[in-house]
């Protein structure tokens, strides 16, 4: 046997450039002077080599070297089967090492590799799949003089698409544009995927208005791969009426039954469906369905909040994967159920248990499930079961992602671990999800209440990095932020920078931009940008609703609520509980309007009423004075009355004096929470009013005891883009000597012209003149008395409480409003109160 042949083993090893010897290389060798005992070996023929290579590519390598058929003067046939055969079994590095060796190529050669690429190259720690398209594409056209067919672009566009690279996607798009490609069918199937993929709708959309010249050329017809790859980019963002379109092109080819086509069209319909009928449409019209079919419809419910309906989806699937069970844990936290915090904790529960479901059953755990887990533990709150979950997730070696690492420092801050999140944000590596953790740490100031600090560190981020990670998510957030705090200026400047970035034309900046002007009192500035709206949704009508009702403007919340009627805008739970309330502050008895409403939620809208509705109605009887309408309701009420229909109640009764049904209020309250701090205090608030000072000081002392603390009165002004901050007899404003001076001036002033202190509002057993001090100094007055020392000629005061303004307050800035010429606008907890030359717009 001759040397050459002893390099080729029984069992051939995966081959590797660096460890073949130059011998194989340049095989076969100068011929023997004697031909070998037994003669050369027969040379294979191509058909005998894809068969062998169809059933072991190794030993079909081998076989081939030893019978000649892969040589120095062998064509790319068979190097191209033996090369197909090992990308079909995953072996790209040894495809690739047949593609190095072989002495000739042709374009299927090199579209067999590509496409090997595109389905089997990693990550981090080998080669890309784009990079090595890019550079077998430029080899085939330089080295090897070769034109790329239309199955090289095909290859090329896949891995741009997988790989997420639109860049060279949108060269190779130029080649193929130039080259003639682009036109054909297989080719613009690929485009518009990759594009789609790639989150390029732009691009994507005008791919989608090329297919429809060439279908109207007669150059292409629709097939399966088209009109799938038409719907995902209608669904994904193109829009709805391309995508309507699609769905009759698929009708008139006939292909609306298949499968492939008929999932695209339910993942079409569950975004931008009218309503939940549109999927079940197309799923029950598909004569042959898969585990897709059955995870669109499952989703299609989800999107639609029918939580039930998707869970029985769940349980009649004739097979699930893990991609359902992802559909289910993402449709939990997607329907947190509205304003029913209960129900959101209940979701996130729920979610979880998906989740260990999942494990149990040994199922995939992928980037999408640990995202969506973490969301679940989330919004389920629970500090324990947080530590157990990031543990898990850090345990079972979970690949870090951008998102899923985003939504683990969501998870930590709402679970009460703030220190981990900012832990994790300062050894944060993901540059795309940036803005999402940092926009959770902003967030986290915000639910905290500490909106200050969260201002401060925004303004800390965007003096350090400029504007560029503001995207429309951290400017909906800076946007609230400045709505909460009511600071207008700050909030003017966001809504420009929107204008300017071309962010304004996002729907959920215009939103927030609304809901922050109704939040400052800016009602004409609110108006105007909804009425500008060129695409509205039901957030944009709840925000309208918002700022009237802030501004106790009931009439023309009734009004806003008949038009939407009119214009067929199907209200949630939160419309209704801001329509509900809004009949408290009407200019005649509502009551009757207010039930009509309150018993079309179930009848009309499919919408059972919460807590908070009955909460609302029970404060709207109250507010008439039909007190002996709200104890029948509450009496009624299909689920136990809670303390917040009590507290309702009990709110309802201040503006009729009626004892008898506040000391029955307050009873319920008090078995309902009693470890609750406002609890005690109302008690010792209603001692007090009895001149029971000695149990109402005991109920305090209680309160103390206990480690509870109540909420302390707040008030802050703006002045200088600053927010100036004061709580009661607060001595720690570096100008306040001058604003007590001048406060000592116009409270003469003020009671010269007829204001009178009511002590009634001092609810301490205290001398007089000690309630008068009391009084004089609360933190209402004090950042009224800076805003009057700081502002302009012209200029509104505005002053934000972080709890409902007393009753002398109010007296002292109609005077304090006259005496000055200014006008005061002060937002409590109650709305509004606009104070203008000595009366106040909320008529009390």
């Amino acid at each position: 046997m001759n040397g050459h042949l002893h390099l080729i083993p029984s069992t051939p090893p995966r081959l590797h450039l660096t460890s073949l010897s130059p011998t194989f290389l340049s095989f076969p060798p100068a011929p023997c002077p004697h031909p070998p005992p037994h003669g050369p070996h027969p040379r294979l023929p191509l058909r005998s080599v894809a068969v062998a290579a169809a059933a072991d590519p190794r030993a079909a390598h081998a076989a081939a070297v030893k019978s000649g058929a892969l040589g120095p003067s062998s064509d790319a046939r068979t190097a191209n089967a033996v090369m197909c055969a090992y990308l079909r079994v995953g072996r790209l590095g040894d495809a690739r090492d047949v593609f190095d060796w072989m002495p000739a190529r042709d374009a299927a050669s090199y579209s067999a590799l590509i496409s090997g690429y595109a389905r089997l190259a990693g990550g981090s720690g080998s080669v890309t799949a784009t990079v090595a398209s890019a550079e077998l594409l430029g080899r085939m056209r330089l080295a090897d003089g070769l034109l790329p067919t239309e199955y090289t672009f095909v290859g090329l566009f896949t891995a741009c698409a997988r790989r997420g690279n639109p860049r060279l996607g949108t060269q190779v798009h130029a080649l193929a544009a130039k080259s003639g490609h682009s036109s054909l069918l297989l080719v613009a199937n690929a485009i518009l995927g990759m594009y789609v993929k790639c989150g390029r709708f732009g691009d994507a959309m005008r791919a989608f208005e090329m297919f429809g010249e060439m279908r109207a050329s007669g150059n292409v017809r629709a097939d399966r791969f088209s009109l799938s790859a038409l719907l995902t980019a209608a669904g994904e963002g193109v829009g709805q009426l391309q995508g309507e379109a699609v769905h009759a092109l698929s009708f008139k080819s006939g292909l609306e039954t298949d499968l492939s086509v008929g999932n695209a069209l339910i993942g079409f319909y569950a975004e931008h469906g009218a309503s939940v009928e549109d999927v079940v449409s197309v799923f029950q019209r598909m004569p042959v369905k898969d585990v897709i079919s059955w995870t669109g419809l499952l989703n299609g419910y989800m999107e639609f909040g029918l939580v039930d309906m998707a869970l029985d989806v769940f349980e009649r699937m004739p097979q699930r994967n893990f991609v359902t069970y992802n559909a289910v844990l993402t449709g939990f936290c997607r329907n947190k159920e509205g304003v029913r915090a209960t129900f959101a904790k209940k979701a996130g529960l729920r979610g979880l248990g998906l989740f260990r479901q999942m494990v149990e059953d040994g199922l995939e755990i992928s980037d999408v499930t640990v995202t969506g887990v973490l969301n679940a533990c989330a919004i389920a709150a629970d500090r324990k079961v947080s530590e157990q979950v990031h543990a898990f997730v850090i345990k079972c070696g979970c690949v870090s992602s951008p998102w899923s690492d985003a939504a683990l420092i969501d998870m930590c801050i709402k679970c009460g671990r703030s220190g981990d999140a900012h832990l994790l944000f300062e050894q944060w590596q993901h540059e795309e999800s940036f803005h999402i953790a940092w926009n959770s740490l902003l967030l986290a100031s915000v639910r905290g209440g500490e909106y200050e600090k969260a201002l401060s560190t925004f303004l800390q981020m965007f003096r350090s990095s400029g504007a560029e990670f503001i995207d429309e998510f951290m400017l909906t957030s800076v946007l609230g932020v400045c709505g909460s705090l009511g600071f207008a200026e700050l909030g003017k400047q966001m809504h420009t920078f929107a204008a300017k970035s071309g962010l304004l034309s996002a729907r959920g900046v215009g939103n927030a931009i609304i809901s922050m002007y109704g939040k400052c009192g800016e009602l004409k500035d609110a108006i105007s940008l909804f009425e500008r709206m060129s695409c509205r949704d039901l957030v944009s009508w709840n925000a309208m609703i918002t700022a009237h009702l802030l501004l106790h403007q009931g009439d023309d919340i009734l009004k806003i609520w008949s038009e939407m009627e009119r214009s067929m805008v199907r209200p949630d739970s939160i419309t209704f509980l801001l329509v509900i309330s809004a009949c408290s502050h009407t200019s005649s008895d509502s009551t009757d309007k207010c039930r009509k409403l309150f018993l079309s939620m179930p009848s009309t809208y499919g919408i059972e009423p919460a807590m908070e509705h009955y909460a609302a109605f029970v404060y709207v009887l109250g507010c008439w004075g039909r007190f002996d309408e709200a104890e029948q309701l509450i009496g009624g009420m299909p689920l136990q009355p809670g303390a917040l229909v009590w507290r309702s109640l009990l709110d309802s009764c201040s503006k009729h004096s009626n004892m008898a049904v506040r000391r029955r209020a307050m009873k319920h309250l008090l078995a309902l929470e009693p470890q609750d701090p406002s609890t005690y205090v109302l008690t010792s608030n209603l001692l007090s009013e009895s001149a029971r000072w000695r149990s109402s000081e005991n109920t305090r002392l209680e309160m103390y005891e206990k480690g509870m603390r109540k909420i302390p009165a707040r008030s802050w002004t703006f002045h200088g883009n600053m927010v100036h901050s004061f709580f009661a007899r607060d001595k720690s404003h570096p100008q306040s000597r001058d604003i007590y001076a001048g406060l000592d001036v116009l409270i003469l002033e003020c009671i010269k012209a007829g204001y009178e202190p009511d002590t009634t509002f001092v609810l301490h057993d205290v001398e007089e003149y000690q309630k008068r001090h009391f009084l004089m100094y609360h933190s209402m007055k004090l950042a009224s008395m800076y805003g009057l020392l700081m502002a302009g000629p012209g200029q509104t005061i505005r002053v934000v409480k972080n709890i409902r303004m007393c009753g002398d307050c109010h007296s002292f800035l109609e005077h304090a409003s006259a005496a000055t010429g200014k006008v005061i606008s002060v937002r409590d907890s109650s709305g509004f109160h606009i104070f203008r030359g000595g009366k106040c717009s909320c008529s009390q």
